[in-house]
């Protein structure tokens, strides 16, 4: 597809030096993650996502090296959903290169990982849109979007979860594309690889060897010739045995009683085990109560407007070319459906399947980009037919003021707010931070319980400080601090017991009935952490 703009004389130079501003641009997201990659605290999953590696490392280390199962290898729920394969991977890579032996600097370890793998993904989505799109000014913008998704770019730094599992989607999503565009072995075989790493992140990634499949079969129906057809089906039976035996070898919960195994994630994708309850425009719900349209109102109050504008207008232009019949390449069209089930297909299978926004979705939010780009392309094409020449040329200068103000708008946000980017909404959530605070929750990770106990610790004097959290973080988050601050921390069970009062206002979107306010962050009117001085 055409860039936005047409090409003007002081274009040439940008044109030829457009790996140089690739490479600039992916360098300056490099140096400002290792910039600030320790300024992010510890949320509710660290410890959890911790043991999960370490559990499953064990047990592959005495099934492979002393012949023999010892610990307890029984499965859990997040077994049985969620593959241990990040998290052995970044536990070999701390134990293998590095000596980390404190807390504090294997958290940093982590986010670190964590950020360094979604960096990757930025950049095979950039890729991704080189395929598709042609042009590099459009790949580059939509990795700025991508970048300027406020949530997406703070939980890149401390989810190993869901930011793992959107990275690699992204990776298996362009091996598909490749492999689709040239059915080699080799790429058979890479495509393969990634795919078995992806669905042992996440159970949820089968849906990629399910695309491929059907993508790949209608190929091989419409090649002209014979021997076109058995060489196709020949990369796909290999692309299919590597899948299995590799999916099988990253896993180790499948090394033995392999079939129960895989009976019970079945079932566990059926059912659901969170027992907890979500703010939801005001009111806490179950799971089970989970209304339909939860994770498509998540994604548009917690994007940039712009962006969404933008992906609706893709969706209707992308429509009216099939409706119309628009001549355009094959692989075009073939890429549009597939990146249509990449967003359409996660979102209705994922119905009472989300808790805390819509990090479990977070992996289709490539596509949802992809189309936003559409939407740009179709508007700006829209403009230039059907307006004169100099009334084009105005609507065109709003349509790039009005990115430009998205872009701004968002990175005012995530550098007035650093490192909170992760409670950011849009107008459509609520008039402003107070009212949204009552509608839905804002610092559910617990993230902001560790500049609190810093400011404690700097401006308390006492040898040991006793203190009383309202949930779980609060304690995570001393293990982030250095030993001697940790070391004047007391943690009591009672509030009779206790100094100070910390709480993120999870579960408790009200004030509480304390009067001395000791510290307080806030996000716009709205405050996401307090601390009361009880005694």
């Amino acid at each position: 597809m055409r860039c936005l703009l047409k090409e003007r004389p002081y274009q040439k130079l940008i044109e030829k030096n457009k790996k140089i501003i690739v490479f600039l641009f992916f360098l300056v997201l490099l140096l400002t993650g290792l910039n600030i990659y320790k300024d992010y605290g510890v949320h509710w999953d660290e410890y959890t996502n911790q043991h999960f590696g370490y559990k499953w490392a064990g047990y592959a280390n005495n099934v492979i090296f002393r012949k023999g199962v010892a610990g307890d290898s029984s499965p859990d729920s997040q077994d049985l959903t969620h593959g241990p394969v990040f998290e052995i991977f970044v536990l070999f890579i701390q134990r293998k290169f590095f000596s980390i032996n404190d807390s504090r600097h294997l958290i940093f370890f982590r986010h670190l990982c964590t950020f360094l793998l979604f960096y990757t993904g930025v950049y095979f989505f950039y890729l991704i849109c080189k395929l598709h799109f042609k042009n590099w000014k459009i790949c580059l913008l939509g990795s700025v979007f991508f970048i300027l998704s406020p949530r997406i770019f703070a939980e890149s730094f401390y989810n190993s979860n869901d930011i793992p599992f959107l990275s690699f989607y992204i990776i298996c999503m362009y091996t598909l594309l490749r492999y689709l565009d040239k059915k080699t072995f080799t790429s058979a075989a890479i495509h393969a690889v990634t795919c078995a790493l992806l669905i042992d992140i996440r159970i949820a990634g089968v849906t990629l060897p399910l695309y491929t499949l059907a993508f790949l079969a209608a190929d091989i129906l419409r090649m002209s010739t014979h021997r076109e057809k058995v060489r196709g089906s020949k990369t796909a039976l290999l692309y299919i045995s590597l899948l299995i035996v590799l999916s099988f070898i990253f896993w180790p919960l499948l090394w033995s009683h392999t079939f129960s195994k895989l009976a019970m994630m079945v079932k566990a994708l059926k059912n659901d085990y969170w027992t907890g309850s979500y703010l939801y425009f005001g009111r806490y719900a179950k799971l089970e109560n989970q209304p339909w349209h939860y994770g498509p109102v998540w994604i548009l109050i917690s994007t940039p407007l712009f962006y969404s504008f933008c992906f609706f207008v893709g969706c209707l232009a992308s429509i009216k070319m099939y409706i119309k019949n628009s001549i355009m390449p094959a692989c075009t069209k073939r890429n549009n459906l597939l990146f249509a089930l990449w967003f359409l297909f996660p979102l209705i299978l994922s119905y009472r399947r989300m808790y805390d926004g819509w990090r479990h979705l977070y992996f289709i939010y490539p596509a949802f980009l992809i189309f936003s780009l559409t939407g740009l392309i179709a508007l700006w094409k829209f403009i230039e037919i059907r307006f004169q020449k100099q009334i084009s040329r105005i609507i065109h200068a709003a349509l790039i003021i009005a990115a430009v103000l998205s872009m701004t708008n968002s990175v005012y946000f995530m550098v007035k707010n650093h490192p909170y980017q992760n409670v950011y909404f849009n107008i459509l959530a609520g008039r402003n931070m107070k009212a949204i605070k009552s509608r839905f929750e804002l610092d559910y990770w617990g993230l902001s319980y560790r500049k609190a106990l810093e400011y404690i610790l700097r401006n308390d004097k006492d040898d040991v400080i006793k203190i009383y959290v309202a949930n779980a973080p609060g304690r995570h988050n001393a293990n982030i601090l250095t030993e001697d601050c940790k070391k004047r921390l007391l943690y009591v069970t009672s509030l009779d017991d206790a100094k100070y009062f910390l709480s993120n206002y999870r579960f408790h979107p009200g004030e509480y009935p304390y009067k001395e306010e000791f510290f307080s962050i806030k996000i716009g009117e709205a405050k996401i952490m307090i601390v009361y001085k009880l005694k």
